[in-house]
């Protein structure tokens, strides 16, 4: 019976650090400091991060000792690794993408040039979007009819960029506002 009640303690404080914690990262406080396109990120770690304490103290309520806890974490990381590694690519791209939106070496409304070296560009287009996999790229072809591509963000740091800035250019966090602001209106 003393367990249950700490198990339930333990949920109690996982759910109030739950609350607490979502409430601060979408409140105006901690909004300046998180841009809007990460806070549903910023969300789900601290979920995570809350879920697998409150498992922890759950497995040391239930008698389990350091190191067989110790053990499982450590066959969960395993797996874990395995299923990264197999998806090595998609996260590559992720990572690529957080960091051109940190350093923002262009924008949208930029045209960009892909060159494997100075005289071969490899890709060429106005920068229309940026997701977590892709750089979406329009151009017009001979006709003058608009083509768009998309390129895995990774390869942008495989590749030397030259940047010529647009004159109507956006930074990733207004694309996002204004995506979400036209999200809204059409519901």
């Amino acid at each position: 019976m003393y367990e249950v009640l700490q198990v339930a303690a333990t949920l109690a404080i996982a759910s109030i650090c739950w609350y607490v914690y979502s409430s601060l990262v979408s409140s105006s406080a901690l909004g300046k400091w998180i841009p809007d396109a990460y806070h549903p990120m910023a969300v789900s770690v601290g979920r995570w991060l809350i879920v697998l304490i409150a498992v922890i103290v759950i497995m040391r309520i239930f008698g389990f000792s350091a190191g067989e806890v110790l053990a499982s974490l450590s066959a969960f990381a395993l797996v874990a690794a395995v299923a990264f590694f197999a998806y090595w690519s998609v996260l590559s791209n992720g990572l690529c993408s957080l960091l051109l939106y940190l350093f923002q070496p262009f924008r949208i409304g930029d045209w960009i040039e892909m060159r494997e070296n100075e005289n071969n560009i490899v890709a060429a287009g106005k920068v229309t979007g940026i997701n977590l996999i892709y750089v979406s790229l329009a151009y017009n072809d001979a006709e003058g009819v608009e083509n768009e591509f998309q390129i895995p963000t990774n390869l942008m740091f495989q590749r030397t960029i030259r940047v010529v800035r647009g004159e109507e250019t956006k930074s990733l966090g207004e694309h996002y506002t204004e995506q979400h602001a036209q999200q809204a209106a059409t519901q």
